[in-house]
């Protein structure tokens, strides 16, 4: 059975990269849980202020994960919005007969926006460890 030394190592890399996988999932999901919470608690009280805290604090906890974890950058992002998947499907359409379908939105774009600034905070840092690695020579000879 011959194989490829090209292919070996690139399996070399994908294993050390998905040590902590798991662990930084369940660490962004249980984040992404106690955020959106607190958004959750922010919205219905009508202190939009703190709002405004929680969007960066997306952007720093895909950051952290990609950091700490070594993360795809669009795993990251998904782990921190997961847990609020199922209680916007359940708000969304719930507050439509009391708030108006304009006022509803409100679910969504939050998520949406937790999502994106979660992913940018993530990509930014994968960019930069990127740019960081050293580039390996190819192994094959021309």
């Amino acid at each position: 059975m011959l194989q490829d030394s090209g292919y070996i190592v690139a399996m070399e890399r994908q294993r050390q990269r998905g040590r902590g996988t798991g662990v930084g999932i369940f660490a962004g999901f249980v984040v992404g849980f106690l955020w959106f919470f607190l958004s959750f608690a922010a919205m219905f009280n009508g202190v939009f202020l703190f709002l405004l805290f929680l969007v960066p604090a997306y952007a720093l906890s895909g950051a952290l994960l990609v950091w700490l974890f070594r993360l795809p950058p669009i795993h990251a992002a998904f782990s921190l919005v997961a847990a609020a998947l199922p209680w916007v499907a359940w708000l969304w359409p719930a507050t439509i007969s009391s708030s108006g379908w304009l006022k509803s939105l409100a679910w969504p774009v939050f998520v949406g926006t937790a999502f994106g600034m979660s992913l940018l905070g993530a990509q930014l840092v994968a960019a930069r460890r990127r740019r960081r690695e050293p580039t390996q020579a190819d192994p094959t000879p021309a």
